[in-house]
Parts: structure tokens; C-alpha cells; sequence
């Protein structure tokens, strides 16, 4: 018995020792003191193997730090990093071109939160890329800043198990000349299991997503992100399943395009488009929906007016043969989007003048020599002597006003990164996995989609209409049964407020999880009609309730498909 506890110990001791931690030395260059810690025999110590970042503090590169081990970077504020007065900071050393800071190599993997990844030196852009599995396993990113890169903040270029970037923020990822086809948040070139890419907020990219290779391996969730400014979207379609729903593309492609070209300039490419690649999109099942697509009217000007002699014209969603895309395979499901309804962001991005300066000019024959630089002020800078200046959080607020949109999704939470709604975000938390199931039968079973050769059918209505329907003032508050009962997918929903107030309309599942927020708003005394849409949930009973006051009722619904 003594040698069980004592064998027990040994491995607690060890187990200790596996996932000690180590403190990064900001007086040492990161790369270095990682890479020191390897040992004799040419792999790494496996006690040092977590290492943590402080906040306020600044940690410097001069060369890449290649990886084939499991290296976790953790900084020391947990909270969202926008929130962070000073998150801890890497960047390269001055003086030095540095073209990655972590490569991962066979066997290697990388897990990182809570840091800001920093490129600029001077006037020149020198990160190409912040992090590249060459031929690791496993690259996960969360809350971290990424900023001034040139080609991609995070590149796959090998095969991978895992990809996850979630809670992160980039910022400029522009290549400040005369192309747009650079400058992502990430780029795929390598087969990838599962990528999921969740609640990230995205301001200013040259190309947006970038997949170089026909890998129908991959499967993808893209949920609720926040994308501003993108000169191109061009999300490439060769994934095996895709789940592309509640997110926002603010001045998405506003480069524009000429009338002969539309496929990277597309929100998506399908597979057809690219001649060298030999299988067909047949066997890929994607559920794409509830996404919100806006570009600011000064772009659309722009084209018709000052552009007019080139015919530069708005990017369609899709490239032109997603109609025999869609009529070829039955899991390929385009659902409706919303279309050029501004979400009334807090503060925008004050650089939209810059932006059509680059329009006019890139269309310009000849282009000028110089492109006009249009990135907002760089989260990091150098002083004339080589001093980091810091200037956080950006000046952008993307919280947003639009109460319609705060509740659309297919989960009835706002539409885009939910970190600037964080108490709905803790709403989608406790109910994800619900979330997602609704989305995998949206593959097959949706019936809000779009119908091809019909591009009115592409474009969805606000989910949410609440028309009042008597000019009178009730005596009393109301709850009425919704009609008809069951339904699919549509039912009505009439309810009554006797005095003006803050009303909640919410639906439950049988478990009690809040699975849609129909209206959350301030209304005035009135009686109204509610016109829900269920196509993206499952069947089965559902709860309905309305709160308003101390006003409480609650009703049963049915759910048919």
C-alpha cells in the first residue's frame, strides 16, 4: 500500500514538474532563452514547456524560434485583450528584418493567448508573418492582437490536426502598394482537419481568407467575426464542411471590379472558377447564412460617378457558377443574407477617405507611384530613438446600435464578434454546442436559402419583424398563444404593453437554454405582431417568454419539420 502512495507521489511530482511554468525574461530575446532550453540530445526540456508573458512588459526577436515540441505562451491578463491597458507585447528587435517569429516544424505545436504580436519597425513593414506551422500538428491562438503584418498574421502550410483562432483582434494587414492580395488574418495552404474561427474582430486586410490548395479534408466553422475593411474577400471554397453564419463584413471587397471579373473579388469563390482544380465542389456541404454584408454608399459613389469611364462596380456575394454549384450537390446551402443595412457601429474606423484615395488610385492608368498609406494609427510604433511607442486600445468601437441586428443570428444574439456584447456572448457560451447542432441540420434542412437563378432569394429581411397592430393603449399586459401551432418554420406571436418600457422576448428550450432573443428593445405602449422564422432550429417543443416591468408569461410552442 505504501509503495502505491508512494508510486502516486512520484507521478503528482512529475506531473508538477511537466507543467511548471516559466517566466519569459523581457531582457532576453525570446527566441534565445526558448530555444536554450533545449537539451543535449537536441529535443526540448519537457519541464519548460509553459512559459508566461506580464503585462506591461515588452519581449523582443531577432530570428524565428523553430518549434517541434509543444510550446504553450500564456500572458498574464486573462480579460479580453481590447480591455487590457498594457497586454504584454513581442515584436522583432529594431534594425532587424524579420520575416516570422515562430515556425513550428514536425512534431511541434502552439498553443497562445492573452499577447500582442506587434511588425512594424520605423516606416517599413518587416513581419511577413507572425506564426507558420511548416509541419507541426497544431497552431491555437486566443485573445491575442496581431498587427502590421505583411502577408499573414498566422500561415498553414503544412498539414494539421487542429487550427483555432478565437477572441483575436487584427489590425492592418496591409500591404501598402498597389495589391490587394496579401495582408490576411490566415491563410491555408496545408490539409487541416478542424479550423474553427470564432468571435475574432478583423480591421483592415488586404485579401481576407486566404486556401491555396484543393483540400477536402478541412472542416470549418467561421462564427461570429467582426470583419471591417477588406479590399478583397475571396474566401476560397475548398473545405469538406463549412458553417459560415453570423458574421459581419463591413466595406467588404471595396476595391470594386471591373464588369469582365468576379471571383477572388466575390465574398466566395467556389471551386469551378479555377481551372487547374481537378475535383469539384460535389462533395462539400456547407451551410452559409445570417451573415450581414454592408459597404459604406461613399464607395458605391465613388464607382458610379468618379470611376464611371473605368465601369467600377460592386462585388457580387458569389462568383458566377455557384448557380450549377448549388444544383449539383444538395448539401451545399447558401443561406440568406443580410444586405447593405448599416449596423450602426460605435466607432468606425476613421480611415475611409484614405481608402477611396487607394481606389481612385489603383484604377488610375497609370497608377501613381506611391499608394496612399490607409491604415489606421499601429497599436505599435518606434520614437526617433528606437523607443516602442504604445498606443491602445485602437480608436474603433465596434458595439453597435442596431437593434434588429443585435438579435439575428441564428442564434438570436447580435450579429459579429461577440466580445463587444459580452453578456451575450456568455449567452452563446452556455448554449454553443445547441447553436452548432442547429447549424449542422441547417446543411440539409434549412429552408431560408438561396434558390438559383434568384438573387432576390439571396437576401433576407430583418429575422425580426414587430409591427404593432392596433393604434390603441391595452388596459393590461398580454401574451397570446402563437398561431398556427405547430408551424414550420414561420408562426405569429401577438403580445400587449400597457405602459412604455424595455421588453424582452426570448426562446427556450426544454433544457431551459435560451436558444433566440426576439426582441430586446425599448418599446412604447401598444399592442404587436412578432413574425418568428425558426428555419435554423431543430424540431421539438419550444418556450417562449416575455418579460416587460414585472410583467412574466411564458407559452409552449411547436416546432414541426
Amino acid at each position: 500500500m505504501k509503495k502505491v502512495i508512494l508510486l502516486s507521489a512520484i507521478f503528482l511530482v512529475l506531473a508538477m514538474v511537466m507543467q511548471a511554468q516559466v517566466a519569459l525574461d523581457p531582457n532576453q530575446y525570446v527566441n534565445i532563452q526558448i530555444g536554450a532550453d533545449t537539451l543535449s540530445d537536441g529535443t526540448h526540456d519537457p519541464a519548460k514547456t509553459v512559459y508566461t508573458a506580464a503585462s506591461g512588459q515588452i519581449y523582443a526577436f531577432d530570428g524565428t524560434l523553430y518549434i517541434d515540441f509543444d510550446l504553450t505562451i500564456i500572458g498574464s491578463d486573462d480579460t479580453w485583450i481590447y480591455d487590457q491597458t498594457t497586454p504584454p507585447i513581442f515584436l522583432q528587435r529594431p534594425a532587424t528584418e524579420l520575416r516570422m517569429m515562430f515556425n513550428l516544424r514536425d512534431g511541434g505545436s502552439i498553443t497562445i493567448s492573452n499577447v500582442l504580436m506587434g511588425a512594424l519597425l520605423g516606416d517599413d513593414t518587416n513581419i511577413y508573418t507572425f506564426i507558420e506551422n511548416a509541419a507541426g500538428y497544431k497552431v491555437v491562438v486566443d485573445n491575442c492582437v496581431f498587427t502590421d503584418h505583411d502577408s499573414h498574421a498566422i500561415k498553414i502550410t503544412g498539414a494539421a490536426d487542429e487550427v483555432s483562432v478565437t477572441n483575436c483582434i487584427f489590425i492592418n494587414g496591409v500591404r501598402r502598394r498597389w495589391n490587394a492580395f496579401g495582408g490576411m488574418p490566415i491563410r491555408i495552404d496545408g490539409a487541416v482537419d478542424q479550423i474553427l474561427l470564432e468571435n475574432n474582430t478583423v480591421v483592415n486586410s488586404a485579401r481576407l481568407l486566404g486556401n491555396g490548395g484543393n483540400f477536402f479534408k478541412s472542416n470549418l466553422i467561421e462564427l461570429h467575426n467582426t470583419y471591417v475593411n477588406q479590399q478583397i474577400n475571396a474566401h476560397e471554397l475548398y473545405w469538406y464542411t463549412a458553417l459560415q453564419a453570423n458574421n459581419i463584413f463591413y466595406n467588404w471587397s471595396w476595391r470594386g471590379r471591373k464588369p469582365s471579373t468576379n471571383a477572388y473579388e466575390t465574398y466566395f469563390t467556389t471551386a469551378e472558377t479555377f481551372a487547374n482544380v481537378e475535383s469539384k465542389t460535389d462533395s462539400i456541404a456547407l451551410y452559409h447564412g445570417r451573415n450581414l454584408l454592408y459597404l459604406d454608399p461613399s464607395f458605391l459613389s465613388l464607382y458610379e460617378n468618379d470611376l464611371a469611364a473605368d465601369t467600377i462596380m460592386q462585388c457580387l456575394l458569389w462568383n458566377v457558377e455557384v448557380d450549377s454549384t448549388v444544383e449539383a450537390d444538395e448539401n451545399f446551402t447558401i443561406g440568406k443574407n443580410y444586405w447593405q443595412i448599416d449596423p450602426g457601429f460605435t466607432t468606425v474606423p476613421d480611415n475611409i477617405d484614405s481608402m477611396m484615395s487607394w481606389v481612385e488610385g489603383f484604377w488610375s492608368d497609370p497608377q501613381p507611384t506611391d499608394a496612399p498609406d490607409w491604415r489606421i494609427t499601429p497599436p505599435v510604433t518606434y520614437d526617433g530613438d528606437g523607443n516602442v511607442v504604445f498606443s491602445w486600445p485602437p480608436a474603433f468601437d465596434l458595439s453597435y446600435s442596431n437593434t434588429d441586428m443585435q438579435a439575428s443570428g441564428t442564434d438570436g444574439l447580435p450579429l459579429g464578434d461577440l466580445n463587444w456584447f459580452p453578456d451575450k456572448k456568455t449567452v452563446y457560451e452556455a448554449n454553443r454546442d445547441t447553436y452548432i447542432a442547429a447549424l449542422q441540420d441547417s446543411m440539409v434542412n434549412a429552408t431560408s436559402v438561396y434558390i438559383p437563378g434568384d438573387s432576390a432569394s439571396a437576401v433576407l429581411d430583418v429575422l425580426v419583424g414587430v409591427k404593432p397592430i392596433d393604434s390603441g393603449i391595452p388596459n393590461s399586459y398580454s401574451l397570446s398563444s402563437n398561431y398556427p401551432n405547430p408551424f414550420n418554420p414561420t408562426t405569429v406571436i401577438n403580445f400587449s404593453i400597457p405602459q412604455s418600457g424595455l421588453v424582452t422576448l426570448k426562446v427556450y428550450n426544454i433544457l431551459g437554454q435560451e436558444v433566440r432573443t426576439i426582441v430586446n428593445k425599448e418599446m412604447s405602449a401598444g399592442t404587436y405582431k412578432v413574425d418568428f422564422n425558426a428555419s435554423d432550429l431543430s424540431s421539438g417543443v419550444y418556450i417562449y417568454t416575455i418579460k416587460s416591468g414585472s410583467f412574466t408569461a411564458s407559452k409552449k410552442m411547436m416546432l414541426l419539420k
